[in-house]
């Protein structure tokens, strides 16, 4: 055997060799743990499903999910983290209505791409608002709210966690829907326009169900409607929109499983499949109900159809609510 012909033989056979070693072979993932990104402080709604979920995400996947918070810029610091890590499927996103729908279209230099820069791998849980008035404003309707709004134009206001949340572009939307003139006011969070929808010195409020609960029990404020295509288990009796005469009024708040644009189609659909098996475990689903929130699940198809639809809604509408993030 000439000398060329012996090193051509020993480079195949080490190459073979190489290749059949376990830990130089491509590994199956999740072979580590996985950085799971909430753009938001712990111990909000968000947080809270985002922990539900791992949880026994973690057990299907047999590696550990680990929560980090990156709170900031309304959501897009800890968004745009993720779009701009690597797409191996180590760090996911938890995405919501604000920052994928809303505050992209609010910002004049959005860092990352609400659709471009993510694959969406399932849709975790939807949530309603409910519509809720101070009980001097005289109606106990949806219908009634309008009649009286339109009766006092621009007399009547209704609160928000801020300028350009979900609970303003609600209240833009239903005065497009119904013709009527609610004024704005904007707060620093949601607790601060509660109290004063309490005291009467704003007189509505479309907001998160749970806070609201106890005060329309005590009939503190009178809930007229849930936002949701059904009713909500909290509020058996109060109609949807749809019921309330007015169906175009639709508004839900999403969470949704997300990973960087790019990142392999095995590695969303192994990500998707124990998502979807959470989100049909008994127990998952009752915790997510005590938050007012409804599972989900679906496929990666789905959850980008889905996405592109909360996209085509509130894109325009944010845009044409004078409200800025920056």
């Amino acid at each position: 055997m000439d000398r060329r012909r012996f090193l051509k033989l020993g480079t195949a056979g080490l190459l073979g060799a190489t290749q059949s070693l376990p830990g130089l072979a491509q590994e199956a993932w999740p072979a580590r743990p996985i950085r799971l990104v909430v753009p938001f402080a712990p111990g909000g709604t968000t947080d809270l499903m985002a922990r539900i979920l791992a949880a026994p995400m973690s057990q299907t996947l047999g590696q550990q999910i680990v929560i980090d918070n990156r709170a900031g810029a309304g959501g897009t610091l800890g968004t745009d983290l993720v779009a701009k890590s690597p797409k191996d499927g180590y760090t996911l996103a938890v995405g919501t209505v604000s920052t994928h729908a809303i505050g992209p279209a609010l910002m004049r230099n959005p860092p990352y791409r609400a659709e471009a820069d993510f694959t969406p791998v399932a849709v975790m849980a939807t949530t309603a608002l409910g519509v809720f008035i101070h009980p001097s404003v005289g109606a106990t309707t949806l219908a009634g709210l309008q009649e009286k709004a339109r009766a006092k134009a621009g007399q009547l206001n209704f609160g928000s966690p801020g300028s350009g949340s979900l609970g303003h572009l609600a209240g833009v939307w239903f005065n497009q829907i119904a013709g009527t003139d609610l004024t704005h006011v904007p707060y620093r969070g949601s607790a601060p326009a509660l109290q004063d929808l309490l005291a009467g010195r704003i007189q509505v409020m479309f907001d998160n169900i749970p806070a609201m609960l106890p005060h329309a029990a005590a009939g503190s404020v009178i809930a007229v409607a849930v936002t949701s295509p059904h009713r909500a288990s909290v509020l058996p009796t109060i109609p949807t929109t749809a019921e309330a005469g007015f169906p175009a009024f639709e508004i839900l708040s999403w969470t949704m499983l997300l990973a960087p644009a790019g990142t392999p189609a095995a590695i969303v659909s192994t990500a998707n499949a124990a998502a979807s098996a959470a989100l049909k475990d008994e127990k998952i689903r009752s915790r997510l109900a005590d938050l007012s929130a409804d599972p989900r699940g679906g496929s990666p198809e789905d959850a980008k159809a889905f996405l592109r639809a909360e996209l085509a809604k509130w894109v325009p509408l944010a845009r044409n609510s004078g409200a800025t993030l920056d």
